[in-house]
């Protein structure tokens, strides 16, 4: 079961049977041309992916945790971390976090000091990840990344009012990041912190915490185009006005079981539209795992449904198909197509140490226009408990981690520590689609909110059905891309100028919308994407 590339050059072989109603939105295409692919870009990247951030330097911020004892990769000049908290290590000369550079495919050993474990993050408008919270000494700790490009961690201690673990960040628009929840957290803070401020109590959370497994932890976060913050949790949402601490409105409980850590499904707010104003928001949840999993282990059947719903609507309700196959802990993204791409994870289980087992190896593509689903190449690495996967500018899918064991473990288990590193190839990359292929050859470093601007391409056919996208890179762990977002921009007709083609575009009107950073500009040819190119907006 492959798929053949964009819709408009796909050619159906077969319909599978339709067992169900709902899964009449699976269809099965043959691979004869047009297929995906995946390459092995590092056999040892030394650290598991646990944590993963693309930064605008084009290179990739890696880390786990601090606390399991060697990785694969010493620090370098013979530094050594001495913490007598660390439950290890108290003298550690490995390191556990690193940076792999897109260009050349090297990598650079980082120093970080308190345990990142199960922690979040934000990058924030000058390209520095903002990273929060963990476990043992780095619960309370905010660190610092960038932007520059050899820069390392700097840490903070004791800047959050609580310790954050399994606590979800989101970028604001006036750049404070806001860090919601965590475990036996029922609150929220923002960072950076006022002097005097402490904590917001969030009763939501408290709400939806399931004796015996939580399962409201790492909560999906989505600024809304109004402003206001939706939050998932467990099997339930809501709306906060995170600037009066309002709850505006509840929304319908989402059908099927547990959808947040440890029942582990995924989120994304589908991609905002210059068409409707950016005024229509729509949600997606993906996976998880069936009431009572995570409680009694017994490898259940993960969930195989999805629901979206229009959050911005006056009577939203959540709108249920079913995935091709079932998954927890899969990672959900949105390609530079506005495809939403479901990796890693397993078919029956949960999170947690050694609580899951057949390894989901397809990715599945669903396109929200047609509501199809596609089951893609297979890998031949599992990715469970741990893992992560991030969009790259070349429209490349990062993928790496997968360690549910209490440590760096390599043999005796059935699913050892992974170290090695993937990119997984949509179809779109594919030579056969290189004639449709836009690249961009001029764009403004820097687009104030609402401004129009120029941008060139170069172009081997007529151009036709051109739009321009903005994406936000993720911070992607355990399941969830936190302040991964799309917008599809307002633009003029697309001009030729000699041999190239030109289109006046414009930027988000706010910072509601877009807020101030750094993003990935792609143009949309016949439905091929170009290489992206980073923009700096407001």
């Amino acid at each position: 079961m492959r798929t053949m590339g964009s819709t408009e050059l796909r050619r159906p072989v077969r319909l599978s049977l339709c067992l169900l109603m709902l899964l009449c939105n699976y269809v099965e295409f043959g691979i004869a041309g047009y297929a995906d692919s995946w390459v092995l870009i590092q056999k040892n990247g030394g650290v598991s992916a646990m944590h993963t951030v693309l930064l605008h330097t084009n290179k990739l911020v890696i880390f786990d945790r601090t606390d399991y004892g060697p990785s694969q990769i010493r620090l370098p000049n013979g530094i050594c971390r001495r913490d007598p908290n660390d439950l290890a290590l108290k003298v550690d000369c490995w390191a556990h976090s690193v940076e792999l550079d897109l260009a050349t495919n090297t990598i650079r050993p980082l120093e970080v000091l308190t345990d990142t474990w199960c922690s979040s993050g934000a990058v924030t408008s000058d390209g520095t990840l903002t990273q929060t919270g963990g476990w043992n000494d780095g619960g309370r700790t905010v660190r610092l990344m960038g932007p520059g490009p050899t820069d390392n961690w700097r840490e903070f201690e004791n800047s959050l009012a609580v310790a954050r673990w399994y606590a979800s960040d989101q970028l604001l628009p006036n750049q404070a990041i806001i860090v919601v929840g965590g475990r036996a957290a029922f609150s929220y803070e923002f960072v950076p912190r006022p002097k005097g401020q402490g904590v917001f109590k969030l009763p939501f959370l408290a709400a939806t915490n399931e004796a015996g497994a939580e399962n409201n932890l790492y909560p999906f976060t989505h600024l809304l185009p109004d402003g206001n913050l939706f939050i998932f949790a467990n099997r339930d949402s809501i709306l906060l006005n995170w600037k009066s601490g309002a709850v505006l409105r509840n929304y319908p409980t989402i059908p099927d079981g547990p959808r947040n850590y440890p029942s582990s499904g995924s989120s994304v707010m589908l991609p905002l539209s210059a068409a409707n104003g950016f005024t229509v928001a729509e949600i997606m949840i993906c996976g998880g795992a069936p009431d009572g999993a995570f409680q009694k282990r017994n490898f259940a059947i993960a969930l195989q449904t999805c629901a979206r719903m229009v959050v911005t609507a006056a009577a939203p309700r959540w709108t249920v198909s079913l995935m091709p196959i079932p998954r927890v802990m899969g990672d959900m993204l949105i390609l530079p197509t506005g495809e939403i791409l479901i990796i890693n994870g397993a078919k029956q289980g949960t999170a947690g140490w050694g609580n899951a087992k057949t390894p989901v190896l397809t990715p599945v593509l669903y396109n929200p226009t047609t509501f199809r689903y596609q089951v893609m190449r297979a890998t031949t690495i599992p990715r469970l408990y741990h893992s992560s996967a991030v969009v790259l500018p070349s429209g490349e899918i990062f993928v790496g981690g997968s360690n549910p064991n209490e440590g760096y473990v390599f043999s005796g288990v059935p699913f050892p520590t992974e170290l090695r590193y993937e990119k997984y190839r949509p179809y779109y990359l594919n030579p056969g689609y290189n004639l449709r292929r836009p690249n961009i050859v001029g764009s403004p470093a820097e687009v104030l909110y609402g401004a129009a601007f120029k941008v060139t391409f170069s172009l081997g056919m007529k151009p036709t059905g051109v739009l321009f996208r903005l994406y936000f890179p993720s911070f992607t762990t355990h399941t969830f891309s936190q302040n991964q977002r799309m917008l599809v921009l307002r633009a003029g007709a697309v001009v030729p100028v000699g041999k190239l083609y030109t289109a006046t575009v414009f930027g988000p009107p706010s910072a509601v919308l877009a807020p101030a950073g750094y993003y990935l500009l792609t143009i949309i040819n016949f439905g091929t994407p170009s290489p992206s190119v980073w923009i700096h907006i407001g």
